[in-house]
């Protein structure tokens, strides 16, 4: 009996074997035990017409669980078998061997430990030439090898061969294809290599049969034609390769049927050009963008549990691929005493380590590069950073594809089309090459785009930009809360703007409720909200029904975490994001450094959307204040409460060194006074408490940073907020 998970399972497809299954049993058990291999074998039995069963069930009674039996009724073919094994076997790794002993078994352990030392994604035995008859079936085989390679741009020197063994996983998505193939046992390598995995080729031996008769006897040539006639379907599904976290976007439970193309007429004519063109105008973006646009416009419709599939779907594949090719993960896995393969569900991955911006920085070149990845599809991502230290990582280019993707989704549910005006309050080309600034301003020209550049606002130039957009027209315009709440106050005291967009866009910093309200009185329209952050961008997008933000499941996995578990619905929890999409450097339960409510998910949004959610974005966990009596505020609670006070304070910003002192540097406002100012600070003194030092700093100016925000809390206190947050949280809502 087995009394933990097999390592290997090892499934034997068979038909009319009768004579051969005790054979093999014995001799895989011999080598893997010697080996210390705990390992399964799952014989199919293909609709047989022999003894066959019988032999397997003579098999069970010696071996006990060790042996599993699958029956077919008639006989389906090799694929069928090995689909049928791969559902019984309960391996974290999985290997196909023929029962006609002609691959040895005990070459079982040569794959497996080749494996291992290789990181490869799978690995391939190839038939060595000792011992095998130099016969029409050998010419046939070497015919198909050199079509096979010569079709798919592949240099596998047996690429047919059936005998491999990949973690389980990697085989159940090998054959989730979607294509009727009559032999489907001939593209299974490059069908892998499709996907983005890599295959490595050991050689074995092959000896002759001694028993039983090949299902290939007398029907070679039949074979091979109808191989053959299987090619263009193969070079349909499998001619271009992708990487693995893009081989499906879809689990197979729940395929994509032909995307609906959302445009017609002009506005289809200009989104054609647009990414027929994306190399001259879009960094690291090619046309493939398109495709997983349209895609996405699917996806969008999924019920809950086909999102969670897919994530899962997608985050195990990512786990499999950190383990195999990212030594930090792999070292992280291993210390943790997990296996990729234990990781069944979304709830799994908090057996995982948390990764911190700091192992980021001390690792990210020797130990978090994939060793797959290929530098010429990366792009640097740098920060700043919220504490002034720069933080550098990279993107690939799939993830880029992706985030653009979900980008152009998220801004249609605004109501801004594809080739609507659009009015960016941002900082266009800062910090970005000559060949980068050139794509950037084509880009604009052609999304129709108008850049205003946010950190030139000022009371004195207001009236200048105001009007370069009143002129423009824009449907859209998105850009910094502050820079919106600039214009909603210039609005409210009195300044025309002469437009009225259809929608308004903030991101990049807190949106408060009342500063929301503010500006959708000012322009009588509806802002959304973007979560997001220069590692990953958009991670979550307010609807046209909700303040809640919805999280883009095809890209991340959100979590929240309050005192080391999760959040519950109503507290204040540290936001948590896997990747899913950059396997070049994988960022895996990355501490973003933001926190956010957690809400009640029971029932879907009323937008009809089935996304996982979060609240309000409170701030960043290096900008919550610690106060006197042990409690804690978040940074947005400053946001809203000085919003109430702009009649006497223009600007503010909150400084804290030590636990329970802060600094209050203020900039006045026209109708500051001292006795305003002493009743702020003694309603601030409500949620700071009565034992909180405030001083208050008056300053000339608040400089932005070069990127136009604004900080409203700035904190050099050293504290992990897992450590503090399951003391009192204060909040004015």
């Amino acid at each position: 009996m087995i009394e933990r998970q097999p390592e290997i399972s090892v499934v034997v497809p068979c038909f009319n074997e009768e004579a051969n299954v005790a054979a093999l049993a014995e001799r895989l058990f011999d080598a893997t035990d010697e080996a210390g291999l705990p390992t399964e074998i799952v014989f199919v039995d293909d609709g047989s017409t022999d003894g066959t069963w019988a032999a397997i069930e003579r098999c069970h009674e010696e071996w006990g669980d060790r042996v599993v039996g699958v029956k077919h009724k008639r006989n389906s073919g090799i694929p069928a078998a090995w689909q049928s094994g791969v559902d019984a076997a309960k391996g974290r790794y999985t290997c196909f061997l023929d029962a006609d002993l002609q691959h040895p078994p005990e070459e079982v352990v040569t794959l497996y430990r080749s494996l291992l030392r290789s990181r490869a994604d799978m690995v391939q035995g190839t038939r060595s030439s000792i011992e095998r008859l130099r016969d029409s079936r050998m010419l046939f085989s070497r015919v198909l090898n050199l079509l096979l390679n010569i079709a798919f741009r592949t240099w596998a020197t047996d690429s047919k061969s059936g005998f491999v063994l990949a973690p389980h996983r990697v085989l159940e998505d090998v054959l989730s294809y979607r294509g009727r193939y009559r032999y489907f046992q001939t593209f299974i390598s490059v069908a892998a290599k499709s996907k983005g995995y890599e295959v490595l080729e050991v050689e074995t031996l092959f000896q002759s049969r001694y028993a039983g008769t090949s299902f290939l006897s007398g029907k070679a040539w039949w074979v091979s034609l109808g191989a053959l006639a299987d090619f263009p379907r193969a070079l349909i599904e499998f001619g271009r390769k992708r990487a693995p976290y893009s081989a499906s976007i879809a689990p197979k439970s729940y395929p994509l049927p032909r995307a609906r193309h959302p445009y017609r007429g002009r506005r289809r004519l200009r989104f054609e050009a647009y990414f027929a063109t994306t190399p001259l105008h879009k960094w690291k973006i090619t046309r493939r963008t398109r495709d997983l646009y349209l895609e996405l416009k699917q996806t969008e419709q999924w019920s809950r549990g086909a999102l969670e599939e897919l994530q899962l779907t997608k985050l195990q594949r990512l786990l499999q691929h950190a383990y195999s090719h990212v030594p930090y993960y792999r070292d992280a896995f291993d210390e943790a005493d997990v296996h990729p393969e234990e990781i069944t569900s979304i709830d799994d991955l908090r057996r995982l380590p948390l990764l911190e911006k700091d192992q980021v920085r001390k690792k990210l070149y020797f130990h978090l590069f994939a060793d797959t990845h290929r530098k010429r599809d990366m792009l640097r991502i740098t920060t700043s950073g919220s504490t002034g230290e720069p933080f550098t990582t990279y993107g690939d280019r799939y993830q880029l594809e992706m985030r653009f993707a979900t980008t152009l989704r998220s801004l249609e549910w605004t109501g801004w089309r594809f080739g609507d005006r659009q009015a960016r309050l941002w900082h266009q080309t800062l910090g970005m090459s000559k060949s980068q600034v050139i794509r950037e301003r084509t880009d604009a020209w052609f999304m129709r785009r108008l850049f205003v550049p946010a950190f030139e606002f000022t009371p004195e130039t207001i009236e200048q930009y105001v009007d370069r957009i009143r002129r423009f027209k824009p449907v859209l315009v998105d850009g910094y809360a502050e820079s919106l709440n600039f214009l909603a106050t210039y609005v409210r005291d009195g300044g025309n703007p002469g437009f009225s967009p259809r929608a308004m866009v903030s991101s990049a910093q807190m949106l408060p409720d009342n500063v929301r309200d503010l500006i959708e009185e000012a322009f009588q329209t509806r802002v959304f909200d973007k979560y997001g952050s220069r590692e990953f961008s958009g991670i979550a997008y307010t609807c046209e029904l909700s303040r809640d933000h919805h999280v883009m499941d095809e890209s991340y996995v959100v979590e929240l975490l309050t005192d080391g578990r999760p959040t519950e619905p109503g507290e204040v929890g540290e936001i948590l994001v896997t990747d899913l999409n950059n396997f070049s450097v994988p960022l895996i339960r990355y501490r973003i450094g933001d926190l956010a409510v957690a809400v009640d998910e029971s029932e879907a949004c009323a937008c009809g959307r089935h996304f996982s959610r979060v609240g309000r974005i409170e701030g960043r966990t290096q900008a919550i204040v610690h106060c006197a009596d042990g409690t804690w505020l978040p940074g947005a609670l400053f946001l809203h409460f000085f919003k109430e006070h702009e009649y006497a304070i223009r600007h503010f910003q909150v400084h804290q060194e030590t636990p329970g002192e802060i600094t209050l540097k203020v900039v006045k406002n026209r109708q500051f006074s001292e006795a305003a100012m002493r009743e702020i600070l003694e309603e601030l003194g409500r949620y700071t408490g009565s034992k909180t030092r405030i001083d208050v700093e008056f300053v000339e100016e608040i400089p932005l940073v070069r990127t136009g925000k604004r900080s409203p809390v700035v904190s050099t206190v050293d504290e992990d907020f897992q450590e503090v947050s399951s003391r009192k949280v204060r909040s004015l809502v």
